[in-house]
């Protein structure tokens, strides 16, 4: 029973490792993660080693009234049990320069992830098998033996057989591998790419067998050592000693590369936690080490527990686009339940985590009769109908309902007492009545929905009115920042004639002139960059927004404009800074890296969320569990969950906003910087502000008839960027969608579609070659120019290869039906709000930002929504414009409604006025904010 409860810990904390080693931070930091835990292990094994007497399963081979070891229904003495052969002293340290090599190549592999193939670890327990096959092969047949058979039972006897036959060895623990195998290469994979020009890559694989290599060789060598330990004290001091020049190697590693110093605190408590893990699955494992050949046992059981828990869980995704292979599901089911049927006798291994074998072979035999029965039913069963179809249904009606609920009241005491239930019991501030007769005028068809700009003011309330000036004036001194100032009923701005941004704040002015005169006196600073700049932790942001709330308007509701003390606005303005006129050696140097970025984008998510408790580093395999909360199978239904980064964690690594480093360093404490878009995680507060490029374009655009149009996807982006990292090289999203939609003929990358069956009755998630489906559907996507960065600065050549990029002139996208806009690694597509406008185009959109309309729009009623990860995008497309000769044109109508009906609400809830209506509640807001005596009931 004492071997039988170090064996569990030992699977448990194996099967915890490896579960939980991608919610933490430590392989953001690999090479000092690696000496942390092997150091904490060591110390961990050498302070249990002083209570080796109390260890369950405490049996070195010279310990006190421990003579004798039970093997079946006979006790043999220790000294003929079925010990290895007696390490040699140079064993210590090879098995230490084993650990260090095998975290070295662990290391590389993880580099290129999405080089590498799964599956490879399966084959362990057939490389142990293979050694002691060739180490200690098999005893010859004695005439004890043949006795011995003569009296057996039939039980017995079969037992026998099958624990002494080599075959049945070799067999067993390859249908064991096998399985296995089939389990874990049925995931679907991400679109992140493996370049064919970067050489490294082209041994990833090698790398990866090579570890495999190493980690039997580990295993082998440690057991040899730790089975001829004289004593169980001396067993664990031996391990600590290995574990404490391993951890010092790895550490001098750590020293040589020059990787810097983790200093995030959750880093730390996920090295304490994984080595104290550690401790425990090698301190239990080697207790298991004098019972001989077992060995194998332990890492046959190892194997068994994981794939089986990974094929239960393709056992029931059966049918879904997560699982399209049936076949492989119950091969993988039988060839684990089989091979380790046989696998427990031919090791002798008696009890699977305290179940006697006998009964674990009887559950393995009703799993695989349920699994042959439920397999075919299930995979037979597909859909009558094309999901979008009930989506865009359900999404037509839920906008209806929507609306009803954005523009609610009729009068403005109705919008009062809205206005109250949706702040938490706030009044309005002063001037809300112009505010609603403007509305009213300009014929706003939304009169109460105005979360986001609630969302994005409420912070700020629990911040005095003095600071939030001072701070206000603060960040206009930065670069890129410009002051807008309302004084007297006027607004002006600090930009000169020469800024090349000055045009975009003019605009801005010139917005307010229609109702400047019911402002309060007061200041915003304007970010003039496309990217956000406010990355405060999500604590600070709490407490501020905990503080708000107990704020609430002391007056009622007052007619007419605010406070206007000439002396609470500064007569000066600071002068602009450009950052494009700062040394870009300088900017370069102290650019925040990527990997920098995520760690503090990583605070501004909630406690216990999955970005905020780790680092997403499987970017090979397509993360599940982050997109399906916003998803219908394939498909992105709630574009608002979408737009959350703390529960999907791959998008650190899948978009180049999180994987381009930053020249113009964030703001990492609380100001109020007012930007025209931003992540969820940004605290930035957003306005309708105009970008460069949108003043000297007509809008809405000229465009034809949706019918006229070319029946094609269209993509068209140029790219130019002074320094781009590798894995934005390979991960961005701009990348992985031109490589996704032009792979070569010969490619033998596969996708998950929904196509029909043969009766075209009904729709099955399929896996096929991606290449074909792409001639089939209408792409035309491309970059019309492609500079990944400026070799002056960097060596860093295009990582594509050359079918995987097309560089083309950039063509009319308003002559297509379908237009796909793509953020940009700052921003979201400035093309959007156009291709929206357009009848004639159905807008195609993949983002990650918010700007001030996004709450107004509706997914597969205003435009088609696209995940970045792309996982739908050829079910999408196929859905709309059918596939060559083989489905129909399901959406033909539908892509002409959404064309239609996006344009008509463009034309409605986007117009110039809108955005006025937007502009000056969001400034009533903010001008009580910063008034002294604007009724915010302390500061």
């Amino acid at each position: 029973m004492s071997s039988q409860l170090a064996a569990l810990c030992a699977v448990t904390s194996f099967l915890w490792l490896i579960n939980s080693v991608e919610d933490h931070q430590i392989v953001e930091q690999p090479r000092l993660s690696s000496t942390l835990i092997l150091l904490i292990a060591s110390f961990t094994s050498y302070a249990i080693s002083h209570f080796s007497a109390w260890l369950p399963g405490a049996n070195g081979r010279f310990d006190d009234e421990l003579g004798l070891s039970s093997t079946g229904n006979k006790t043999k003495p220790i000294s003929q049990r079925n010990l290895p052969k007696k390490p040699r002293r140079y064993f210590v340290l090879i098995l230490i320069i084993c650990i260090i090599l095998r975290l070295e190549s662990f290391h590389r592999v993880t580099a290129d992830l999405q080089c590498s193939k799964p599956g490879l670890e399966a084959f362990l327990p057939l490389l142990i098998i293979a050694y002691q096959l060739y180490a200690s092969p098999r005893r010859a047949r004695t005439f004890d033996d043949e006795r011995e058979e003569f009296t057996q039972t039939m039980y017995e006897a079969f037992s026998d057989f099958v624990a002494k036959s080599l075959y049945v060895a070799v067999i067993s623990t390859s249908l064991l591998s096998f399985g296995v195998y089939l389990a874990l290469t049925s995931e679907p994979k991400s679109t992140l790419f493996c370049s064919s020009r970067n050489d490294w890559a082209k041994f990833v694989v090698f790398v990866q067998w090579t570890g495999v290599v190493l980690d039997a060789a580990i295993v082998i060598i440690a057991w040899r050592i730790l089975a001829w330990a004289r004593t169980t004290k001396s067993r664990l001091r031996t391990l600590a000693g290995i574990l404490l020049v391993s951890g010092l190697g790895a550490g001098l590693l750590w020293v040589m590369s020059g990787d810097r110093m983790g200093g995030d605190p959750l880093f730390w408590f996920d090295c304490v936690i994984d080595g104290l893990t550690l401790a425990t699955l090698l301190v239990s494992s080697s207790l298991l080490a004098p019972e001989g050949g077992n060995v194998l046992g332990l890492v046959g059981v190892v194997t068994f527990i994981t794939g089986l828990l990974i094929s239960l869980h393709k056992v029931f995704t059966l049918g879904s686009w997560e699982n399209v292979s049936g076949w492989a599901t119950w091969g993988a089911v039988v060839a684990i339940s089989v091979g380790f049927s046989l696998f427990v006798y031919s090791t002798d291994v008696r009890r699977v985590a305290f179940i006697h074998r006998s009964l674990v072979v009887f559950l393995l035999l009703l799993l695989v009769i349920a699994v042959s029965i439920f397999t075919p039913i299930k995979m037979s069963k597909g859909m009558n109908a094309h999901p979008l179809s009930k989506i865009i249904y359900d999404a037509r009606v839920e906008s209806d309902r929507w609306l009803i609920h954005a523009d609610y009241s009729d009068s403005l005491p109705a919008a009062v007492r809205e206005y109250q239930e949706r702040n938490h019991g706030r009044a309005p501030p002063k001037g809300f009545d112009k505010w609603w007769e403007f509305a009213n005028e300009k014929k706003s068809p939304i009169m109460d929905h105005f979360k986001q700009m609630g969302d994005d003011i409420l912070p700020f309330w629990g911040i005095s009115p003095v600071k939030l000036r001072e701070d206000t004036r603060r960040a206009a001194k930065e670069f890129d920042m410009a002051l807008l100032k309302i004084q007297n009923g006027t607004a002006k701005h600090n930009l000169p004639q020469t800024n090349p941004y000055k045009a975009v704040m003019d605009e801005l002015v010139e917005l307010t002139k229609d109702f400047a005169e019911h402002l309060p006196d007061f200041e915003m600073a304007i970010n003039l960059e496309e990217r956000p700049r406010v990355l405060a932790p999500w604590d600070q942001i709490q407490r501020s927004a905990a503080a708000g709330m107990k704020r609430k308007k002391s007056s009622s509701l007052l007619p007419g404009g605010g406070s206007r003390d000439d002396e609470s606005v500064e007569d000066d303005m600071p002068e602009p800074k450009l950052a494009e006129n700062a040394d870009k050696t300088d900017m370069l140097r102290n650019a925040m890296q990527p990997d920098a970025l995520r760690e503090l984008t990583a605070l501004t998510c909630p406690t216990g969320t999955k970005v905020r408790s780790g680092v997403h580093w499987d970017i090979r395999d397509f993360c599940s569990s982050c997109a399906k909360p916003q998803s219908n199978g394939q498909f992105l239904t709630n574009q608002g969950l979408s737009l959350e980064l703390c529960h999907q964690p791959d998008l650190m690594r899948l978009h180049s906003f999180h994987m381009a480093a930053v020249e113009v360093l964030p703001f990492t404490d609380l100001l109020p910087i007012f930007s025209r878009s931003k992540t969820d995680n940004y605290a930035d507060i957003i306005l309708p502000l105009k970008r460069p490029s949108e003043l000297k374009e007509p809008f809405p655009p000229k465009s034809q008839p949706f019918e006229k149009n070319q029946k094609k996807l269209f993509y068209r982006e140029k790219i130019s960027r002074v320094f781009s990292p590798k894995e934005l090289l390979r991960g961005g999203q701009q990348e992985r969608l031109v490589h996704l939609t032009n792979l070569a003929p010969f490619s033998t990358q596969k996708h998950r579609m929904l196509l029909p069956n043969a009766k075209r009755d009904k729709a099955h998630y399929r896996e096929v070659l991606t290449a074909p489906v792409n001639s089939l559907l209408p792409f035309d996507v491309a970059f019309s120019s492609y500079s990944p960065c400026d070799i002056t600065l960097a060596s860093c050549p295009h990582d594509f290869s050359s079918h995987s990029i097309k560089e083309s002139t950039t063509t009319d996208p308003f002559k297509n039906q379908y237009i796909l806009t793509l953020d940009t690694d700052t921003g979201p597509s400035p093309l959007f709000p156009s291709v929206l406008a357009s009848p004639g185009n159905v807008p195609f959109l993949s983002t990650i930002f918010k700007e001030w309309y996004t709450e107004r729009l509706r997914p597969w009623v205003h435009f088609v929504p696209v995940d970045i990860r792309f996982q739908a995008l050829h079910s999408t497309l196929a859905y709309f414009v059918g596939l060559k000769d083989q489905t129909k044109e399901h959406g033909s109508t539908d892509g002409r409604w959404i064309a239609n009906h996006g344009a008509r609400w463009a034309s409605e809830a986007l117009r110039r006025e809108d955005r006025q209506v937007y502009l000056f509640r969001l400034m009533l807001e903010w001008g009580r904010l910063v008034d002294d005596d604007g009724g915010r009931g302390g500061g």
